[in-house]
């Protein structure tokens, strides 16, 4: 009696067991998340995969905010591999890669500083198109922020592929005087360089640069003058050429980096690690994603932007150069240092 219960009991026991070892052979089996997460890290840092991307796949990673999630060396490699494959096709990459590129909004807020914030929040209070605009840059800032990084490893990726493939772009073709090109911000005596004693007249952390041969546009009160340079090899990363406005920012309607600003022009010199703002620009000759040298021609200056808009202000060119490496914008002297 007690030998069939003896059985039965370890029958029981045994149909108890088996599914439970099973289910714990499967659990062994499937990886954790975590070392999922790992492989498909691994994947996508494997070149051989990267290169299977379709380009949309790419455009689609590159993209803000998807861009974040990446490794550094990751979004250098699929910008290089975008890049390469416009070549290929004879696309102009800065057309091909004009998705991935962020705004000069974008861009503002991927630099801004607190105390650029407070800037943007008082220019916000003003109840019109102006006050959108800027509130608008502040709500980009903690999203923009943290992406700077990374966009600059996809400048440099776009940047080093173009040049190795020497297809930067050539000034001459664009602006037949470029060849008398000597540096600075404009062809030789058609800018002054600002008296030190004047720089923390106008700005702290940008440098006003006086320029030379400006007309006034007939029935109207814009100004163009002299061709502006950039000053170094560098990509072009934001543009706009589209503000409307007047002296104040009640009378601002559209358009430009920001509206006191105007239009202008940012640029990214990857082996400097700094970026280069142009503003009050009459027009732009330059899209986001071009590879220019230095000498290359970037537009007219002019007198767009509230700032320059105003009696006595106009006739200059607006520059700041934002240093990565320390985070921060640099003062006009050392800006001056640069240019001069």
């Amino acid at each position: 009696m007690n030998s069939l219960k003896d059985q039965r009991s370890f029958r029981l026991m045994i149909l108890i067991l088996i599914p439970c070892l099973a289910l714990r052979c499967v659990l062994l089996m499937k990886p954790s998340a975590s070392s999922l997460a790992d492989t498909t890290s691994s994947q996508n840092n494997d070149p051989v995969s990267l290169n299977s991307l379709k380009d949309s796949e790419i455009q689609s990673m590159l993209s803000s905010p998807k861009i974040g999630s990446m490794e550094p060396g990751q979004v250098k490699k699929l910008g290089s591999i975008l890049t390469a494959r416009a070549l290929k096709k004879k696309r102009d990459p800065a057309e091909y890669l004009s998705s991935v590129f962020p705004s000069a909004s974008e861009t503002l807020a991927m630099l801004a500083r607190d105390r650029d914030v407070d800037d943007y929040l008082e220019n916000a209070a003003d109840k019109g198109p102006a006050g959108a605009y800027y509130q608008a840059v502040v709500d980009l800032v903690p999203a923009f922020q943290p992406l700077r990084g990374n966009y600059g490893k996809l400048f440099e990726g776009i940047y080093e592929t173009v040049e190795e493939k020497g297809k930067a772009k050539l000034p001459i073709q664009l602006y037949a005087d470029a060849g008398l090109y000597e540096g600075g911000v404009t062809l030789p005596g058609l800018s002054s360089k600002p008296r030190e004693r004047d720089y923390d007249y106008s700005h702290t952390f940008a440098l006003d640069i006086f320029l030379k041969d400006v007309d006034l546009l007939p029935f109207s009160t814009l100004q163009k003058g002299p061709v502006i340079f950039s000053f170094t090899d560098s990509i072009v990363v934001a543009t706009d050429s589209s503000w409307h406005g007047g002296e104040d920012l009640t009378t601002y309607r559209s358009g430009g980096i920001t509206p006191k600003a105007g239009n202008g022009v940012i640029l990214y010199s990857p082996a400097k690690n700094k970026y280069y703002l142009f503003f009050h620009l009459f027009d732009v000759l330059v899209k986001p994603g071009e590879v220019i040298p230095a000498g290359y021609p970037l537009g007219h200056g002019g007198n767009t932007g509230t700032n320059a808009r105003k009696k006595g202000h106009g006739e200059h060119l607006h520059l700041e150069i934002y240093d990565v490496a320390s985070s921060r914008f640099l003062r006009n002297y050392e800006i001056a240092d640069i240019v001069f």
